[in-house]
């Protein structure tokens, strides 16, 4: 197969929103994809090399062969949503399979053109005259479908950049399809400095077989200027635009600047339609807003946190086919890091806090189906005002986060992952960088001390302030 189409069908997977929020899959799917031509020299030591250079000597095949199995299922979560358009599917073959003179071969890694498969072949020569036949039977027609589906593939808006304060939108082929120029100027910078993953959305809306294109559109000038979802047609003809926030009496008077940071749209069901999630924060202050949105940009309800939620996933945590909106960043609620899961069906009121000054009035009393804080370390409460949970990601009833003990610049992370239950199973510092920031900082002065096993433990209490039956998360099943 052509190493240029692999490739761009590699660059296409790393720059979808399935893996926007899979940096260590991410990293992975990178190894695999430059050693696709020499898998024979690959093995798990120089793998594990790559993806985990400060802990190669914790780190086993079997850890190799978890990532890869998960790898295997992000890859088939994308081919079964965003994907499902590719002509190529990247596949982690889950057996040795023989090479073409017999001998075994292990390959990590295949490329093959949608629909094949390299494991699988006509059991007789007679399977083999059929499938010939059948072929050259449904040429004819088959081909005139073939031809229709490319050129709606080529037609539709796949993925976008930003080129100064113009918005450019691509087909699949990376072929400009139309542009948006914003006169205001895009800005600020760091808005978009992690690019158009969290900014931009592609799908049909209306379930009318047209690609839809949502962005979040930031204007230059922050202090005085809320962000705007705007969604756009297929041909770029702009359909309705919607601003997040409201005045609130809590901000005594301080404008209604409010910056959108996660975007997402739920599944439709037999019973619902797709909706839209948007998450936004005010520009200065500490609300925040979860709205859900028809897919004409209308209000249908809102859910308000006393704390910036800046991250969102969409999934399914019960397998009941209904999609739940995980969010994570800070509660005022002590300053901690926080996750949220709301029941699209519930999303309204506003979270309870404990402080009077904090507490948003006149929304009703918000019904989550879960919230957690955890707990901040002795390092952050020394140096920063607050800890906050990033990264959510749900991958075969486990969720996972990270929560940054570090905020400028983030880092000093610890790793979170719950079971489908939401039971604790792993609560700990992914790599030295956390001992290290905690070693320097307490290497001297009245409070200097070493990182002790009861603070590492302290990470397992996990507070539980909606959704549980006590006062911390169950630990079930706790990893080493």
């Amino acid at each position: 197969m052509n190493p240029s189409l692999v490739n761009e069908q590699v660059n296409r997977i790393l720059g979808s929103r399935s893996f926007a929020n899979k940096g260590q899959l991410r990293k992975l799917l990178e190894v695999l994809s430059q050693n696709m031509d020499s898998q024979s020299t690959l093995t798990p030591d120089r793998v594990i090399k790559e993806l985990w250079p400060d802990e190669m000597r914790t780190k086993r095949s079997a850890d190799v062969a978890t990532e890869m199995n998960r790898l295997r299922h992000a890859l088939e979560s994308y081919y079964n949503e965003e994907g499902k358009g590719d002509a190529i599917t990247i596949v982690l073959p889950n057996r040795a399979a023989p090479a073409r003179d017999g001998t075994p071969e292990k390959r990590w890694i295949v490329a093959q053109l949608r629909g094949s498969s390299e494991d699988q072949a006509p059991s007789s020569r007679l399977n083999l005259r059929r499938a010939v036949w059948i072929v050259g039977a449904i040429a004819a027609l088959g081909i005139v479908g073939y031809i229709v589906r490319i050129l709606a593939v080529h037609d539709r808006p796949f993925s976008g950049r930003l080129d100064g304060s113009t918005l450019t939108i691509l087909n699949a082929e990376g072929k400009e399809l139309w542009r948006k120029a914003f006169p205001e100027g895009i800005g600020p910078d760091h808005y978009y400095s992690q690019g158009l993953a969290n900014r931009i959305w592609f799908g049909d809306l209306d379930g009318k077989g047209h690609t839809s294109v949502l962005f979040v559109y930031s204007p230059a000038g922050t202090q005085s200027h809320s962000s705007a979802l705007i969604c756009y047609s297929d041909r770029g003809k702009e359909r309705w635009r919607w601003t997040p926030g409201r005045e609130l009496p809590e901000l005594a008077g301080d404008p209604a600047t409010f910056k959108t940071y996660a975007l997402g749209v739920l599944k439709a069901t037999d019973k619902r339609p797709r909706r839209i999630v948007v998450s936004s924060a005010h520009d200065t202050w500490w609300p925040s807003q979860v709205a859900l949105l028809d897919s004409n940009g209308k209000l249908v309800s809102e859910y308000w946190h006393s704390g910036h939620l800046e991250q969102i996933v969409l999934a399914d945590l019960d397998g009941d086919g209904k999609e739940e909106i995980v969010a994570t960043g800070v509660s005022e609620y002590d300053h901690q890091a926080t996750l949220v899961v709301l029941d699209p069906q519930k999303v309204f009121g506003a979270s309870a806090d404990e402080r009077p000054e904090f507490q948003i009035h006149g929304m009703g009393i918000a019904q989550e189906r879960l919230r957690l804080l955890f707990p901040r370390s002795d390092l952050n409460r020394a140096l920063f005002q607050y800890n906050q949970a990033t990264d959510p990601t749900v991958e075969h009833g486990s969720i996972r986060l990270t929560v940054a003990e570090c905020i400028v610049p983030a880092g000093c992370r610890i790793w979170y992952e719950f079971d489908k239950n939401f039971h604790l199973i792993a609560a700990y510092a992914g790599s030295d960088e956390f001992r290290s920031a905690h070693g320097r900082f307490y290497q001297g002065g009245k409070d200097v001390h070493t990182l002790s096993a009861e603070e590492l433990a302290a990470f397992q209490k996990v507070r539980c302030l909606v959704g549980c039956k006590s006062e911390f998360v169950p630990v079930g099943g706790l990893l080493p």
